[in-house]
């Protein structure tokens, strides 16, 4: 993993900087998704496990074309072994910050974890396939970089918690 697995999760609820807001935008636009969505800035755990439960098909299926497109470019191996350290350490991040929320639920931190892992998965398709730095999964993992879980497109806004 390129950045300290530390500073994942860490800005949870925290209001978003100029940066995080250009990152959004472009994310949303390398998807083909509206730029001009509200951000709905989720402030609890509890929050966005109620936002998690709903659907978020188009942002999905928009997200899931891309990374298609991506393999049919690259091939990454999944055995790779920064790979497996690095979802381990992206859990504990996950456990650390919901701890700090006064977090519980397990299934939740799991959650969380997973949608870090899979933007790392993303945003080595993307590097692999040489897509550059404007491509949305690597802004996206900019975005948990800085220690933030884009939860997705929910309705009208774009959550982000």
């Amino acid at each position: 993993m390129t950045d300290y697995p530390e500073a994942w999760f860490s800005t949870l609820g925290a209001p978003l900087g100029e940066g995080e807001q250009a990152d959004i935008a472009a994310y949303l636009h390398g998807l083909g998704i509206k730029t001009a969505l509200p951000t709905l800035l989720v402030g609890s755990w509890s929050q966005a496990s109620a936002l998690s439960h709903k659907p978020a098909d188009a942002w999905w299926n928009a997200e899931e074309a891309e990374r298609a497109r991506l393999e049919k470019l690259a091939k990454l191996d999944p055995a790779d072994l920064s790979w497996l350290a690095s979802t381990d350490a992206l859990h504990g991040a996950a456990a650390v910050a919901a701890a700090r929320g006064a977090c519980a639920d397990p299934g939740l931190i799991k959650a969380a974890a997973g949608a870090a892992t899979y933007a790392l998965y993303q945003y080595r398709l993307a590097r692999a396939a040489d897509v550059g730095e404007s491509h949305p999964f690597v802004r996206k993992y900019a975005l948990f970089c800085g220690g933030r879980w884009p939860l997705g497109v929910y309705g009208d806004r774009f959550a982000i918690y």
